[in-house]
């Protein structure tokens, strides 16, 4: 009875196990094969260009999203170093903060993608959004130049600050473990138009990888406009729009360069944040072209928009040519990526679907996207999933083909 129990609960057993067993050693099996394809995409990964831009731009996604350093960077990415150097222009010492990775360059590709960044007017340098996306971009395998002139350090713009451009490229061409065909410009708000004035230059315009303007304007001049009637031409119809301090501030500081030392200063002072108007005695001793500049600057005279850019002076309208992306866009030979807020308060997002459309028709390379989750060129805080999702992955995308060069 004994051996009889044994041997008939051993054959119980045995029927049970056995579909079990079978389970077991399938769910092995996939897992097997689960791992060779996680291993297979990785080394997909790892080997093709593409692969290695996307992984890059998912680990940068989160930085520029949230405005700070990204967690997956700062655990898997390389490490960086922070140093300071300067170059020569044409307008003034050119000052840099490079961000680099402290290892020397992968032995695949061979070189590392460097990255000239224009944060726009004023000393930038310090800002903590700048400083993250530096270092993010460090971290993820780039060589960073952070650029300031000392023309963008007084809230102004010059045509001489290409040049400026021109040698910090040269400079980041030649820097230890860039690889000089890998080397391309991202301008901010009014450094996409000193990005485009260099992409044009014969020195440099056919080796440039990339150039991306980010807030940017196309036209100086119809930029005035959009200044002087405090409205947007959007789909045929006018918008109503009030810009910033800070953009004013810049325009007045520019134009102001066109006029006499009597009238220059009073120009740029007027319009110094806070903007203050001018005493009616005061703007009348001003000069016919001051005058119109100022009205276009203070959007008091709507209605006379277009007679007060015709009354400017041919300096000032040669200025607004000299700085305008629309003036040079043919000589461009780079791809180009444009980005803009759509509810920009500081250049009316027009501009960009004005340049979206010229490049367009020019049948020239590029890609446009807007967004909603900015204001001007930084993230907006308390956003939502759906609008961070939506413009993600519109970002996503652009990240990936500007990561291209480096992989």
């Amino acid at each position: 009875m004994e051996m009889s129990r044994r041997q008939g609960t051993t054959g119980m057993a045995g029927t049970s196990l056995a579909p079990a067993k079978t389970r077991l050693r399938r769910r092995h099996i996939a897992a097997r094969v689960a791992l060779a394809l996680l291993a297979a995409i990785g080394l997909l990964l790892s080997l093709l260009p593409t692969g290695r831009a996307t992984v890059r731009a998912a680990l940068l996604l989160p930085a520029l999203i949230a405005g700070s350093e990204s967690p997956p960077l700062t655990f898997a990415g390389e490490q960086v170093r922070h140093s300071t150097t300067t170059v020569p222009s044409q307008g003034g010492t050119v000052s840099l903060d490079v961000y680099e990775p402290t290892a020397g360059p992968p032995p695949f590709p061979g070189g590392r993608e460097g990255v000239i960044i224009i944060p726009g007017v004023g000393d930038n340098r310090r800002e903590l959004q700048l400083i993250n996306l530096s270092r993010s971009l460090a971290q993820a395998g780039l060589v960073v130049m952070d650029l300031l002139t000392p023309t963008l350090l007084r809230y102004a713009l010059s045509p001489l600050d290409s040049d400026a451009l021109v040698q910090t490229y040269e400079a980041l061409a030649r820097w230890p473990g860039v690889d000089r065909a890998r080397v391309g410009i991202l301008g901010f708000s009014a450094g996409g138009a000193l990005a485009c004035l260099a992409a044009a230059d014969p020195r440099i315009r056919d080796r440039i990888a990339f150039i991306t303007l980010f807030g940017g304007y196309f036209d100086a001049e119809t930029l005035l406009r959009d200044f002087g009637r405090r409205a947007l031409l959007v789909d045929g119809r006018l918008q109503a729009w009030q810009p910033q301090d800070v953009p004013v501030q810049v325009l007045a500081n520019t134009i102001a360069d066109t006029l006499p030392p009597g009238e220059g200063p009073i120009l740029a002072n007027a319009f110094a944040s806070p903007i203050q108007p001018l005493p009616a005695d005061q703007l009348t001793r001003l000069s016919s072209p001051a005058q119109a500049a100022y009205h276009l600057l203070a959007g008091d005279q709507p209605e006379a928009v277009d007679a007060n850019l015709a009354a400017l002076s041919p300096q000032m309208q040669q200025l607004l040519a000299q700085l305008s992306p629309k003036t040079v866009i043919g000589a461009i030979r780079t791809p180009m990526y444009l980005l803009h807020d759509r509810n920009d308060q500081y250049v009316p997002f027009t501009q960009s679907r004005d340049f979206d459309a010229a490049l367009t028709q020019a049948g020239q390379g590029h890609q446009y996207a807007e967004f909603g989750i900015f204001q001007h060129v930084e993230v907006r805080s308390g956003l939502g999933i759906g609008a961070l999702l939506g413009d993600g992955l519109a970002l996503f995308r652009i990240l990936v083909a500007l990561l291209q060069p480096a992989s």
